[in-house]
Order: structure tokens, then C-alpha cells, then sequence
């Protein structure tokens, strides 16, 4: 997230200076992509870079020191960079990097139910059937992760998760009939809290907006930093943060929240489903 506010300070500077990518790449002695890579906050940069570029684009001296605390923040380490697994996987490093910077969720998916609403249970039992982990020592990182990201539903100031979650990862038994009593009856819990909002899409809606996605939105709490959207799994991800490339998949995901069943419905509908699992 610091690196994206950089660019995007960065990007502004330029275009109020009028000065091109090539202008900037000669005055740093480097190439236009590299430019383009800071700027879109995909690479780290150097603080000497930061305030070349500054006093090229005649920055206030507040300025300055702004991008250059932004630059310096940038270079801090994720909580899940100790865990060599997840160190390893880009897509989730930014995932994850996005949801710690996040104030608000918003996802939808078919199955599995997603990470932040899984109990430790139902998590094992589907990292235990996953092909992209290699051992116990692996299986225990990964749910140590999953766990260490559920604490932001918690606190004082938690994440605000919106889930819309179809009815298929509801009526799959992942771990087996007791498991997944256990799991639907956590999810009704978790409606109850404030900062929680689960909907149930039933097949009886049909086709919809978001059938071939999967897909959470960030929202942060600087309304200067853009949505971003996220598709795909962790070993598939796009990240989206233009408003040309996002606004299609905002208003679709409206749509499937129109569709779906109100919160009240949906905790009974899930409540349903948990009782006609033989205990």
C-alpha cells in the first residue's frame, strides 16, 4: 500500500510538471519501465530515486519529505514474509499486503468458503486435500497464516467483511459431516457480529453477473488510494485498480448482492442447511 501511494503521489507530480516517462528515465539514467513499474507501485525504489524524481518535478520541501517517508515505509516487511510458503507466492504476498491495508472486504466466490470465515477445522481439512502443499511443516505454516489474518475481524477497529457466498460451498462437505455442521454454525455466529455481513446466493437465482469469478474488493481507509479488485485464487490473481478496469466488476458484484438473500434470510438459510446434517 505505501508503494502504491508513492507511485500514485509520484505520478501526480510528474503530470503537474509535464514531464514525460522518457524526460524522468534520462534524469535517473535508467529505463521508461522502471518508471512506469514505481509509478504503478509494483517495484521498490530507492529513496535517492524518490527524491531525484521530487526535485525534478519541483516538490515542496513537504512534499519531499512525504515521498520520502512513503519510501521508507515501503521498504518495511509483511507480517507473512516469516513464513518461507507464502514468502514464496507473489499473488499472495499482495493479496495479503492489500488485505492488511484494507478497512473493508468485499468478496465473492463459489467454493471453498473463503479463508477469513473458515474454522481451523474446515481449514485443515481442505489444505489436507490441496496438491500445492508439501507436508505437515507446510500445512501448519498455511493455517497458522489463516489464522494470524482472522484476527483483523477482531479488535477495536476490525475489518469490515462483506462475503456473498454461494449456496455450493455451504452444501459441500469439506471434512466431513461434522466439520461442516460446525463451520455452517461458525458462519451464522459471525453474522451476529457488527463488522460482518454474510449473504447466502441460492441456485435458485440462476445465472448471475459473477458466475465464472471469484473476487474481493479492497477498500481503504485513505479515499485517495482506488479500489482494487482482485480475481482469480492465490496462484491465478489479477489485481485491478483503474476505475475502467473496476467499475464493470463493481457493478456486477451489487448486482449478486441485489440477488442474494438478505443477511436475516441467509443466516436461516444457512441454519437450515447445518440441520439437515445428521449430528
Amino acid at each position: 500500500m505505501h508503494r502504491r501511494r508513492l507511485g500514485s503521489e509520484l505520478r501526480r507530480l510528474r503530470e503537474s510538471a509535464g514531464r514525460t516517462h522518457r524526460e524522468v528515465a534520462a534524469h535517473l539514467d535508467c529505463s521508461q519501465g522502471k518508471i512506469s513499474q514505481i509509478e504503478l507501485g509494483r517495484v521498490p525504489v530507492r529513496t535517492s530515486d524518490v527524491r531525484l524524481m521530487a526535485e525534478f518535478y519541483g516538490a515542496t520541501p513537504d512534499e519531499l519529505s512525504s515521498l520520502v517517508d512513503l519510501a521508507q515505509d515501503s521498504k518495511q516487511r509483511g507480517w507473512w514474509q516469516q513464513f518461507p510458503s507464502t514468502a514464496q507466492r507473489p499473488g499472495l504476498q499482495t493479496y495479503l499486503g492489500l488485505e492488511t491495508s484494507a478497512k473493508a472486504v468485499s468478496c465473492y466466490g463459489a467454493d471453498p468458503l473463503p479463508e477469513l470465515l473458515q474454522t481451523a477445522e474446515y481449514s485443515q481439512a481442505l489444505l489436507s486435500t490441496d496438491a500445492h502443499v508439501h507436508g505437515p511443516d507446510e500445512l501448519a505454516e498455511r493455517l497458522t497464516v489463516i489464522s494470524t489474518r482472522q484476527q483483523r475481524l477482531l479488535g477495536e477497529h476490525p475489518l469490515e467483511l462483506w462475503a456473498v457466498l454461494d449456496e455450493s460451498a455451504l452444501r459441500r462437505a469439506v471434512g466431513g459431516p461434522g466439520v461442516m455442521r460446525q463451520q455452517l454454525e461458525h458462519l451464522v455466529l459471525l453474522g451476529y457480529r457488527r463488522n460482518v455481513t454474510i449473504q447466502v446466493l441460492p441456485f435458485r437465482v440462476g445465472g448471475h453477473p459473477l458466475m465464472s469469478d471469484r473476487i474481493a474488493v479492497f477498500s481503504f481507509p485513505d479515499d485517495a488510494d482506488p479500489q482494487v479488485v482482485h480475481l482469480g485464487d492465490s496462484a491465478n490473481s489479477r489485481f485491478l485498480d483503474k476505475t475502467v478496469d473496476t467499475a464493470d466488476y463493481l457493478k456486477a458484484f451489487e448486482q449478486v448482492c441485489g440477488l442474494a438473500l438478505s443477511p436475516k434470510d441467509s443466516s436461516a438459510f444457512i441454519s437450515a442447511i447445518a440441520d439437515e446434517i445428521p449430528l
